[in-house]
């Protein structure tokens, strides 16, 4: 019987590292790609940057002769209507001269029109490219993280683990899923956030140049600004989201003042804070889950309560942590939700929310009547050793 079983077993090694293999293989092709692609990237935003120059000189010439003509114009002008006092040698001479300058002004505009179209294929070209750069990432990311599953993490755990192999899997998941949030975050915070705040500083720089006389220009340019600065401001809301950097540089519990600080103004609730400071011995992974959890209770406050005020009370002990957030909104029947989330799949966000506590060895505990209120309260193990322990 033994023997079969370490049979199996090779056979389920063998398999694993065929399917690593493959997976790989399948990676390093993908990689390949997104390098071909941002090499066309970079040659895009150089032949662009060639462009943009040209077109910038093509309409300041532009603007110099249609100066040009209009003085040429008038000259004419001047000179047919006045035919006692200038030669017909004058008046061939300002028709020339204004014959020229027309063609010079016809050809800048043709050549900024062209300019014009050529910019706007390789910025549309680009923004196809940086999609697909996007799209091959997402991939990557689910590559990575089912290979960091296959590649003897799990066999080992099949290998040596009994009653805690879900326990441990469970675990592995989530550690991998936050180091990943963790990486996309500093990737959005170095690349596309810095890269925004250059286009508003550029189109403060085009501002200046077409102050002159292009007010439609104008308008389109200030435009322009608002979406930027908008779009900046959700890459930094999506950076906070992911893994707010305070988590790192301060802690948990600074990290639970800043949400809760951002819930206000975003909403005008009133939160009574009750915030212990963390031990040392607090795990990451608890740190992450703890604010992941908090953040779905008031995102749910946000969505449903209709509350006037909240309380987030955060405590620990020498094995668990322990967070309490209650409102004094509408409430709801707890027996009735649990049923439509039953048989609806309607979650209202607390399917994710119990799902990451019990992946944890955690509990949580939900009261609300209508009319009352809800409070939820969670316990979690403070680290994997009271969790290994309890187990």
């Amino acid at each position: 019987m033994i023997k079969n079983v370490s049979a199996e077993l090779g056979r389920i090694s063998e398999i694993s590292k065929r399917i690593v293999n493959s997976i790989e293989s399948s990676k390093d092709q993908i990689h390949d790609i997104v390098e071909n692609i941002r090499n066309e990237v970079e040659q895009h935003r150089k032949t662009l940057k060639e462009i943009k120059t040209q077109l910038n000189k093509t309409i300041s010439e532009v603007d110099a002769y249609e100066m040009q003509n209009r003085t040429a114009k008038q000259r004419l002008y001047e000179v047919s209507g006045n035919m006692n006092r200038y030669t017909e040698l004058d008046i061939k001479d300002a028709y020339e001269k204004a014959f020229d300058i027309m063609i010079k002004l016809n050809t800048l505009r043709n050549t900024e029109k062209n300019l014009r179209e050529k910019r706007d294929q390789i910025e549309l070209s680009l923004m196809k490219a940086l999609k697909n750069i996007e799209n091959a990432e997402k991939v990557m990311t689910q590559i990575n993280v089912v290979l960091s599953y296959l590649k003897g993490d799990i066999l080992a755990t099949i290998e040596g683990m009994d009653k805690n192999s879900e326990f441990m899997i469970g675990m592995k998941i989530l550690e991998a899923q936050e180091d990943e949030r963790k990486r996309i975050s500093r990737e959005i915070h170095d690349g596309p956030a810095q890269s925004i705040a250059n286009i508003v500083m550029q189109a403060d720089i085009c501002e200046q140049m077409l102050k002159k006389d292009i007010d439609s220009g104008m308008q389109e340019l200030q435009a322009l600004k608002d979406s930027v600065r908008n779009a900046l401001l959700d890459i930094r809301n999506i950076i906070f989201d992911l893994r707010p950097m305070i988590l790192d540089d301060l802690g948990l519990t600074k990290t639970i003042e800043t949400i809760c600080n951002k819930f206000t103004e975003t909403t005008h609730l009133s939160i009574e804070k009750k915030l212990k400071n963390e031990p040392k011995n607090i795990d990451p992974i608890i740190q992450v889950a703890t604010m992941r959890i908090i953040q779905e209770i008031l995102n749910n406050i946000k969505k449903h309560a209709k509350a006037k005020k909240v309380t987030v009370a955060l405590d620990f002990g020498t094995k668990y942590v322990f967070v309490m957030v209650s409102d004094d909104g509408v409430g709801f029947d707890v027996e009735s939700v649990m049923a439509r989330i039953k048989d609806k799949s309607e979650s209202y966000g607390l399917i994710g929310l119990m799902d990451r506590v019990k992946q944890l060895q955690g509990t949580i505990t939900l009261n609300s009547k209508v009319g009352l209120g809800t409070a939820f309260s969670v316990k979690l193990p403070i680290n994997k050793e009271v969790m290994e322990n309890d187990n």
